[in-house]
This record gives structure tokens, sequence and C-alpha cells, in this order.
């Protein structure tokens, strides 16, 4: 699989990349069924398989528990990866806890940076709330990160948003904006549509619906050949699984 690089900042990624919150936490997650936290060998043998893919980028977050502990405990010191993570969410005994300070966001970038074993993290988005639009607008947990950008700590700075105001407006500020494009939600395409024509890159999460589509080769296959996008994020711990989603975007880039 060709890398695509995201925007004109971000590194050069896989176009389908390796969601993470399956590593590190199981509660307060909308996936339809409940599932066991991974061992280190059954993620150590799904890393693997992933990069025999050529898959090399993995998201994820503060917000996913022990996952940024465990990827950086096991793929850290691997070149292959890039890794994107993120900053202003958290989640503490079974609830979600936001703060996008300039000071929470510079220690989360610190915790990150020891937690991935990375001196510089290659991407670093804002872990929107419901009120992202806000958030957007106040500018400072924006311009923390593009400060902490320039001290070189961070190579790509953008937002996770939730709704098309917000999209548009990280499209102006940040050098990739990350959305929610599936089958069953198509609203955030006028955001899809400002960053190809911005030349920002574009991740697209929840490409299944958080596991509720059925057909998942037709959904991968519309959105790696989707002009723009960048990488699409997909999360599961099932070698299966992987070994699937991997076919299915190889079979739609070759017959592309």
């Amino acid at each position: 699989m060709e890398l695509r690089q995201l925007g004109p900042r971000g590194p050069w990624v896989s176009p389908i990349s390796l969601g993470s919150t399956k590593f590190g936490r199981h509660e307060g997650v909308k996936y339809p069924k409940s599932f066991a936290l991974p061992s280190d060998k059954q993620l150590i043998d799904l890393l693997a398989l992933a990069k025999q893919w050529s898959i090399n980028l993995v998201d994820t977050a503060p917000a996913y528990g022990t996952s940024e502990a465990r990827i950086g405990a096991l793929i850290g010191a691997d070149d292959h990866w890039r890794m994107a993570t993120k900053v202003g969410e958290t989640f503490v005994d079974g609830h979600s806890h936001f703060d996008f300070s300039p000071a929470a966001i510079r220690a989360s970038v610190e915790h990150s940076r020891q937690q991935l074993r990375r001196d510089v993290l290659d991407i670093v988005l804002l872990h929107m709330s419901d009120d992202d639009v806000a958030i957007l607008e106040d500018g400072a947990a924006i311009a923390t990160l593009l400060e902490l950008r320039e001290q070189g700590l961070i190579t790509a700075v953008g937002a996770s948003t939730k709704n098309v105001a917000a999209g548009l407006m990280a499209v102006e500020l940040c050098d990739l904006v990350m959305i929610t494009l599936n089958p069953a939600d198509q609203s955030q395409r006028p955001v899809l549509a400002a960053a190809r024509k911005a030349g920002k890159g574009i991740l697209i999460k929840k490409p299944l619906d958080s596991g509720h589509h059925g057909d998942v080769g037709a959904a991968l296959a519309g959105l790696v050949r989707e002009p723009g996008v960048g990488s699409v994020v997909v999360g599961t711990i099932d070698p299966g699984h992987l070994a699937d989603n991997c076919a299915a975007v190889r079979r739609a880039l070759t017959d592309e």
C-alpha cells in the first residue's frame, strides 16, 4: 500500500491505520459486543501482522486507558511506526473528563511523549468534547498545540471534531482534521471537501460505525478511494478482522 502524506506537515502514512481503543480500555465504549483487553503477546502478534500488511500508523489517546503505555512499550522504538495521539480528554473512574487549558495540554503532550517513548509526536489532535466550536473559538488550546509544534515537540497538529462547524474551523486552524464518515453518517462531507480544497490532512474515524456496519469491505473500499483522505482508522484486536480489512483495502486500491 502506497503511503499518503497527511497534509503539508504531516507524516506519510498507510491508507488504513490501526485504532487502539481496545488496546487499553473496555469501559464506556460503544461497540456492539463486549471484549477482554488483549495480552501483550496478542498485541505483539497483532502489531506484527499490521506491519506485514504495510500499516504504519496507530491512533491512540490518553482517554484509551493503558493504550499509550502499551504501544510505547511494544513499538515505541520501531521507526516503522507513526503515532497519532490526542489531548483534552482523560477517562477516569468510568467517566470522561475534559481539560483544554494550556497547562493541561502541555502536561498531556509531555506525558504522551513519555508513554509512547517518542521525543517528537507525529500527530497530536484535540480530543473534542461536545462544545468543540467553543473550544476552537477560545483559541487557547490550538494556540498551545501550535506553540509546541514550533518548539519541535509535535510534527502535525489537528482536531478530532464532532460537527461540521467545528470541522470547518479546524481545517482553517490546523494541519489536519479527523472526522466521522461511514455509510450511516455522511454529515461531515462539507469538512472533507473543505480540507481537500485547502490541502489539509484528513483522518477518518468510525468508518464502520463503531462495529455496527455490516459490509466492512465495501465501506473501507469507498473511504480509501475518497479523494483527499489520508488514512482510515479502524480499531480491532482480532487478527482475522485486521487481515480482512487490509485485504479489502488492497483490492480497492489495486482495482482503482
